[in-house]
């Protein structure tokens, strides 16, 4: 039984209104949750045979650093729908609990993680290695362009979302620029995959994004985007993640500058050191000390 509408609202900060603007009756989600209940534990094992089959054992060869997955609850998939319907009512608005899992396209997640950005290359071939990349395939029309047969392929064209600023390079011999966005406070590669009948997303971003990422969505989203000193202080530390991620890359770059192109610390001055012996050098000539013209001419160019 899935609880009660108010309890429901309130829990996901969601107004009457916004329910109201979302158009769709409570016993039609209510519907919806409860089927999906009925199929969470088929969305678990293939989640863990795509784990099987692309990822465990394979981080290297795919160029992760690690990941991490989810299947979406029950709620939170209610949650999605109602607030997808106020976005974006035209492309939703034909959602019901009979065609649900054809317009919602995360209800597996998938996120890998770089150590660093430049080995996002690596798990783009990988992936292509995998799965169809054809723009006659992708999915515009949720219903329209549904094939229930196709299977192993790209759902949609791979997306960057990047903050403004951000260097695109990487990106510019494998992603189309009008599918290259400018963000205010948002790093990652998007993919949706069709993968055993079902949709699955993935998401790529390096250690420093996911940082922040995780800080910015326990505290930020989605019920405190409008807050302006938040979101303030979350943009800061989206700029710092950029900048580690800058940082880290030109340190590996290092790597292969020679070692004799750099003075070590210790061939630098030691300011205490020197200042000591300067201290010893000059303490003779105090003005209590001074005899001659010359004490005292020598006296006035050490200090």
């Amino acid at each position: 039984m899935f609880m009660e509408k108010d309890e429901f609202l309130k829990k996901y900060a969601l107004t009457q209104e916004q329910f109201e603007e979302a158009g769709l009756p409570w016993e039609e989600l209510a519907a919806i949750a409860e089927d999906y209940s009925n199929r969470l534990e088929e969305f678990y094992r293939i989640r863990d045979l795509f784990l099987r089959e692309f990822i465990e054992n394979k981080e290297e060869q795919a160029g992760l650093h690690s990941y991490r997955t989810r299947v979406k609850t029950p709620e939170h998939l209610v949650e999605k729908i109602i607030r997808r319907r106020i976005e974006n009512y035209r492309k939703y608005k034909d959602l019901n609990r009979h065609n649900y899992l054809k317009f919602v396209t995360d209800l597996i997640g998938f996120r890998g993680l770089l150590l660093y950005r430049e080995d996002w290359v690596i798990f783009h071939k990988y992936l292509l290695s995998h799965f169809e990349n054809k723009p006659a395939w992708y999915v515009y029309d949720c219903l329209k362009d549904y094939e229930q047969d196709r299977d192993m392929y790209m759902v949609e064209p791979p997306k960057v979302h990047m903050r403004q600023g951000d260097f695109s390079d990487i990106y510019a011999d494998w992603i189309s620029s009008d599918n290259i966005y400018d963000q205010k406070y948002y790093r990652s590669v998007h993919y949706i995959l069709k993968y055993r009948g079902v949709y699955l997303e993935i998401q790529v971003r390096t250690l420093f994004e996911e940082g922040w990422g995780e800080i910015d969505h326990h505290i930020l989203y989605p019920y405190k985007k409008k807050d302006p000193m938040l979101t303030e202080f979350s943009e800061l530390l989206n700029r710092l993640a950029g900048m580690g991620d800058e940082m880290a890359s030109f340190y590996r770059r290092l790597q292969n500058v020679p070692g004799d192109a750099f003075r070590d610390k210790k061939s630098m001055v030691d300011t205490r050191t020197e200042f000591e012996a300067h201290k010893q050098q000059t303490k003779k000539f105090e003005l209590d000390e001074i005899v001659t013209v010359e004490d005292a001419i020598f006296s006035v160019i050490s200090k």
